[in-house]
């Protein structure tokens, strides 16, 4: 038997202290790192579930997982809706203020990356149980009667506990320790954010849609070159399993039971299934559209524009699976009659077990929906001055194009055919002078009144009225026409007053300082910020001085230059102005009913001296 000595003993307390002591310190330190681990994910709160305290970013959190930002948004901000949109992707495309318009309510877009009909029954029974509901606009593609319940897999895709029922603290608590790398993209992303949209911010959490700015100024025309510069965006890779609809049953299931929960809650229940790119359509075929159209119209009424001519039009759609926004305003004009919108013959059908055999055709392309309109340019006239089209040539130009059928318009028409579908003339034109010149005046309105034609002048804000000098300075400038002398040619219906902006295309050489504007691009060094404020105080002052002077707003504005970037172009539209013009040549001005975005950055065709009414008419020929 070994016998310790008291020193001994004592030498192992210690030891076993020292041990205890050693152990508690890494477990205390393990604690405390699980809890800076848990506190960062907490407070940079990647997927928004932790009320997002430091970014208050959801823009980016829904772009992480929608099905779990938007609900923690909702329960953050929610209280003002009313009504709300549930549904896949495409759905965002149906707009909040609209629907907010047609039934006097206020809607919140909660359309999720999932396309199962079970997802939207529990987002209904969530709503239904949480929040005030008067409307629930129901959105259907395709998918659902082959997509199954989305399920708890890929952590962008999980449901929040609030929809699902978990127990909230395990759910919360999976994300508190999720992977740093989510809260580190996020900082990160931080960092390389801008006014526009990004990969990592695709949302407008206000609305729950998606924030498509960049995709709806893309110039949109001539369709060969719509469908090249978007390679494989239209390709359907569904396969022939499409076609069985192996969750047709359970698709219906969940349907009714959305439609007895409304009923039950005295909820207005309104279901859509919108518009489908042509190659989708064709993957499922009609015996399939049949089989699950036919389900659906003994289940509920529902509005019908999945197959309709747009459905053969890529430039209606973002790509396969979204329609564009343009589009969502032509399906809720024609559920709630608002005939000032334009959509196609035959746009959407109201099915009900009656007349469900409607809604299984293949549709067929419209050629009628579209018009090329070319764009002339021309600056200042003049028989003495080197470079200057002479008064003969303009004479010449419209003799030219009125022989070859040419009808002159305003963009005031094109806003017409493509807002409201009202017609043009066979062969239309415009014909535009830039800067605003006095010679405009004295030289091409008479010319214009002469032959019976009309013209838009892109007058230089600040140049107006200015016939010996720039501005307030002793540098001599070309006469510019006064606004007396603008109100005389707009009253005889032969010219209109455009923008050229107020004071963004100035003479450098002219000017003094350091902040010298020659074109409606951004300054060197000037944040997006300082950009967009100046652009749009710009554009708002001169908007002014035009309802003080001619009346009216402004409906386009020529780049000076030609030059402008992305960012340009959306703060233009966001601005108010419909119609922009570039002066490139290299495409076609199709002009696509519907689609505001084929009356952006129009191409135009200088028009130099020396050219003859017959070069003049095979230019734009």
């Amino acid at each position: 038997m070994i016998k310790w000595s008291n020193t001994e003993i004592l030498s192992m307390e210690s030891n076993m202290k020292r041990s205890i002591k050693k152990l508690l310190g890494i477990a205390a330190a393990l604690l405390l790192a699980l809890a800076v681990y848990a506190a960062m994910n907490m407070l940079i709160d990647p997927f928004g579930l932790f009320g997002d305290p430091v970014f208050n970013w959801y823009g980016y959190n829904e772009t992480n997982n929608p099905q779990m930002a938007k609900i923690a948004w909702l329960e953050k901000y929610g209280g003002g809706f009313d009504s709300y949109v549930i549904g896949s992707p495409c759905a965002s495309s149906l707009n909040a203020g609209e629907l907010n318009e047609y039934l006097d309510a206020s809607f919140y877009n909660l359309f999720t990356y999932s396309s199962s009909m079970k997802d939207y029954r529990d987002y209904t029974v969530y709503l239904l149980n949480n929040h005030t509901v008067k409307n629930l606009v129901l959105n259907l593609n395709l998918s659902e009667a082959g997509v199954p319940d989305s399920g708890d897999g890929d952590i962008h895709y999980r449901k929040h506990a609030k929809v699902t029922g978990e127990n909230p603290a395990l759910f919360y608590m999976r994300y508190a320790f999720c992977s740093p790398r989510y809260a580190i993209d996020k900082v990160w992303s931080c960092f390389q954010d801008t006014l526009l949209p990004q990969t990592f911010d695709l949302f407008d959490a206000a609305t729950g849609c998606y924030d498509r700015r960049i995709e709806n100024v893309e110039k949109i025309g001539d369709p060969a070159v719509y469908l090249e510069e978007h390679a494989g965006a239209f390709e359907y890779y569904g396969g022939p399993s499409v076609q069985e609809l192996p969750c047709l049953d359970e698709c219906i299931q969940y349907l009714t039971e959305i439609r007895d929960l409304c009923r039950e809650k005295g909820v207005n229940l309104l279901v859509l299934c919108t518009p489908v790119y042509i190659t989708q359509l064709e993957a499922y075929g009609t015996e399939a559209l049949a089989r699950y159209k036919t389900a659906l119209a003994q289940t509920v009424d529902f509005w019908d524009f999945s197959s309709t001519s747009l459905s053969c039009d890529s430039r209606y759609f973002y790509d396969t699976f979204h329609f564009r926004d343009a589009v969502g305003t032509m399906v809720l004009a024609e559920v709630f009659g608002n005939d000032a919108v334009y959509r196609p013959d035959g746009f959407g059908t109201l099915i009900t077990a009656g007349n469900n055999k409607e809604a299984s055709r293949l549709p067929q392309q419209d050629e009628h929906h579209t018009q090329d309109v070319p764009v002339l340019m021309y600056h200042h006239f003049s028989e003495d001055t080197e470079g200057a089209v002479k008064p003969e040539e303009l004479e010449s130009h419209l003799q030219a194009l009125s022989g070859a059928g040419y009808t002159p318009v305003f963009f005031q028409d094109l806003i017409d055919y493509v807002y409201h579908g009202i017609n043009l003339p066979e062969k239309p034109v415009c014909i535009t002078f830039d800067d605003g010149y006095l010679s405009n005046y004295e030289i091409a309105w008479p010319l214009l009144e002469l032959y019976g034609m009309k013209a838009t002048i892109f007058a230089i804000g600040c140049s107006v009225g200015h016939e010996e000098f720039y501005k307030d300075t002793e540098f001599r400038l070309t006469p510019h026409f006064s606004y007396g002398q603008a109100r005389e040619m707009t009253a005889s219906g032969a010219i209109d007053i455009q923008s050229h902006t107020y004071d963004m295309h100035q003479w450098e050489e002219f000017e003094t300082g350091n902040e010298i504007r020659t074109s409606a691009l951004p300054l060197p060094g000037e944040t997006e910020e300082a950009y967009a404020a100046a652009l749009s105080a710009d554009m708002t002052f001169y908007n002014r001085l035009r309802q003080q002077e001619l009346n009216g707003d402004f409906c386009a504005l020529a780049y000076p230059g030609g030059f402008y970037n992305t960012l340009t172009e959306v703060l233009i539209h966001e601005n108010g102005i419909p119609v922009t013009l570039s002066i490139k040549t290299d495409c076609r001005n199709v002009l696509v009913r519907g689609l505001p975005q084929s009356l952006y950055a129009l191409c135009r065709w200088n028009v130099p001296a020396g050219m003859t009414g017959e070069a003049v008419v095979a230019m734009i020929q």
